[in-house]
């Protein structure tokens, strides 16, 4: 016998799905290198094993006798169909098994075709398909240890199943069957004889096991319990065989007989709630009280793997399921980017919870400024994927809780937003040319109840910000941290359970406040203050000036403020003052900045951030910054100006008696003219 690996590397993210390596397979030592799980099918003769290793396979697949496939784990092993037909055909398949695989991407068609034959289907998670694993032609497949789930679609007009079955006679065991439109249908005579032994049914919209026209099946040891329809319903003749089975709160009826059907309680049957430790895997545990523990069938046939009686659901008997195996790593919710910041650069959590600190890597990585405690503000365009798997979402809801104190609100408390949000389409045309067009995407109401906020869904196609799920428009809401939710709808506005995750809802500190900035006076080295437009007159060129600012963010949040001396034609000086977060004194994560604060010119001169004064007209320009980003730049900043004209080391008095230049000649001229006298600081030119 030889043994086929199939070994793919793959780098999965919420962005993106990258193969990196082929397919190879070992036959007789020497490798032979494939792309698909197909070719090695295609390649393999009876008796051998194709090892799928870890990754993401685009492809369907047909199925040969005599061959096993061997996944890696359904957590991480994944066969996407491309939404183009089944994704597993089996016609005739016997001696053949397909373990350890996710198995989705047929919305229109079908999880796995079983046309015949005896196919083991076996710890595969089997999701987001038309209906999840047809059975018909008469086979005696075995289908055990799946978790079949999210089949169906409700607007589709028809009625769509997790396992259906035609004319056949499998054994389904130890399977956990949940949130599929049906569980289980039986039809027709030769169906009579087949098993549905310890599963769990739960939480379908309608029927969890459906049989109909004769279908005389025998259902065991099974917990079917919280369905949208009847637990068990027999309609046209069918007689099913029910023993040892929890049937409980199922929406219409526990138990259902039409039309000379017959479906009652039997022997063992009980209607009580099962107790399940937790309902994402609908375990149970013996440390916690269960009427289903050591409840089926007591026939040593059935005993758990333990010795101990059978367990009633898909964790009893001896194939039962003992722990937790289930993981949705491609359902669910993220939110990936509020502009061109990842969600994973905004704080979680910590005194700078909510604010953006980008890190160095990211920040060259993706072109954008390193955000250090940056609040947001203006419009945000918030960013976020729904996984490959929920093809049920066609609608959904941003909600904003804002935070009363130091409790994080619950989603209960939130509101839904209702900006407008537009989208381009764009179709490529049979002669190649591209046609664009513009599509409201939400807000929409649901009608019946008057419910708002709902957006469309925009995967399929070409789509301009096809992730962008929505433009918050953040100037009405008052300044705070705010929880940042989603909810997932389906086509007719029902809302859908998907599995949480740490990065489905996130906290943003949001701000609109404006800065300050202005120039309250400028002084000469006494203390004087110079008039508006008025001379500033200086012995040397490096006598002291003063300039009182504020530069400064109410709520903490400024960026920098430099104060700049521009004279000439587009001349520089340099600053007066510059200063940026952290300024001194500051304590992270505020910085509120300077507030009637003298700042000296021979301060500057000597930190080397401004040259010597020269004789010229001069600009004064206080910038002033704030540190919040809407996600593509930083936002608020303001701007003062002030004119003056610096004279430097000429007599005062030589020009004239206004020695202040202050438009009057009076005493403190004299006084002015008599200090420099006494000081001779006049120059030659006073002599």
């Amino acid at each position: 016998m030889k043994t086929h690996v199939l070994s793919m590397v793959l780098l999965f993210s919420v962005f993106s799905v990258s193969l990196l390596a082929a397919v190879w397979i070992v036959d007789d030592n020497l490798p032979r290198d494939y792309r698909y799980i197909q070719d090695a099918i295609d390649a393999a003769s009876s008796g051998d094993t194709i090892v799928v290793k870890t990754g993401y396979y685009p492809e369907t697949i047909t199925l040969k006798s005599g061959v096993k496939i061997l996944g890696e784990g359904y957590e991480t092993t994944w066969l996407y169909g491309g939404n183009s037909g089944t994704v597993v055909t089996a016609t005739n398949v016997t001696n053949a098994q397909i373990d350890g695989l996710a198995i989705y991407g047929a919305p229109n068609d079908y999880g796995i075709n079983i046309d015949g034959g005896s196919l083991i289907v076996s710890n595969c998670w089997v999701i987001g398909n038309e209906d999840g694993i047809l059975i018909w032609d008469n086979s005696s497949a075995t289908i055990r240890n799946n978790v079949i789930e999210s089949n169906g679609d409700s607007a589709n007009g028809h009625v769509d199943y997790g396992i259906v079955c035609l004319n056949s006679t499998p054994l389904i065991t130890n399977n956990l069957i949940r949130n599929n439109e049906v569980g289980i249908y039986m039809a027709w005579p030769d169906s009579a004889g087949a098993k549905i032994i310890n599963n769990t049914i739960v939480s379908n919209d309608e029927d969890g096991v459906w049989c109909y026209q004769e279908a005389h099946v025998i259902i065991k040891n099974n917990i079917i319990a919280g369905n949208g329809g009847f637990g068990i319903s027999a309609i046209y003749n069918s007689v099913p065989i029910i023993s040892y089975n929890d049937v409980w709160d199922n929406a219409w009826d526990n138990y259902s007989s039409q039309s000379g059907g017959v479906a009652a309680p039997g022997p063992g049957d009980i209607s009580e709630d099962p107790a399940f430790v937790e309902t994402s895997h609908y375990y149970l545990d013996g440390d916690v009280p269960s009427p289903c523990i050591d409840a089926g069938d007591p026939d040593d046939l059935y005993d758990d793997v333990d010795g101990s009686r059978n367990d009633m659901g898909w964790t009893g008997g001896p194939g039962g399921n003992t722990g937790p195996v289930y993981n949705s790593l491609m359902s669910g919710f993220i939110f990936t980017a509020v502009g061109k910041i990842p969600v994973d650069e905004i704080t979680q959590a910590g005194d700078d919870q909510g604010l953006a600190n980008v890190s160095a890597g990211t920040a060259s990585e993706l072109s954008i400024p390193q955000y250090t405690d940056s609040p947001f503000g203006g419009n945000l365009w918030i960013q976020g994927l729904f996984g490959p798997l929920d093809t049920s979402v066609y609608y959904y809801r941003i909600l904003v809780a804002k935070w009363p104190g130091v409790k994080p609100p619950s989603i209960a408390s939130a509101v839904p937003l209702t900006d407008s949000l537009v989208k381009t389409y764009y179709t490529i045309q049979a002669d190649g040319t591209v046609k664009a067009q513009k599509y409201n995407c939400g807000p929409f109401t649901q009608s019946s109840t008057g419910l708002e906020g709902f957006y469309m869904l925009t995967e399929e196609g070409y789509w301009a910000h096809r992730d962008l799920r929505i433009i918050w428009h953040t100037g009405s809401w008052a300044s705070g941290k705010y929880t940042v939710f989603y909810e997932a709808y389906n086509s007719r506005y029902e809302k859908l359970t998907l599995p949480d995750n740490t990065q489905d809802h996130f906290i943003v500190i949001i701000n609109n406040t404006p800065v300050e900035a202005e120039i309250h006076a400028v002084r000469d080295e006494d203390g004087q203050e110079i008039v508006e437009c008025g001379m500033i007159d200086l012995a040397d060129n490096t006598e002291n000036v003063q300039f009182e600012i504020t530069a400064r963010h109410p709520d903490g949040y400024l960026h920098s403020f430099a104060l700049h001396a521009l004279y000439g034609t587009n001349k520089n000086l340099g600053n007066i003052v510059y200063q940026s977060y952290p300024g001194p004194g500051a304590v992270p994560p505020k910085w509120h900045g300077v507030s009637h604060e003298t700042f000296n010119s021979e301060d500057a001169v000597v930190a080397s951030i401004l040259a010597p004064w020269v004789t010229c007209a001069y600009q004064f320009r206080l910038d002033v910054y704030s540190r919040i980003t809407d996600g593509y730049n930083y936002l608020y900043w303001s701007q003062f100006n002030d004119h003056y004209y610096v004279n430097v080391g000429q007599c005062a008095w030589c020009g004239g008696a206004d020695v202040n230049h202050d438009g009057t000649v009076n005493m403190i001229d004299f006084a002015r003219v008599a200090e420099r006298w006494l000081d001779n600081t006049c120059g030659p030119t006073c002599q």
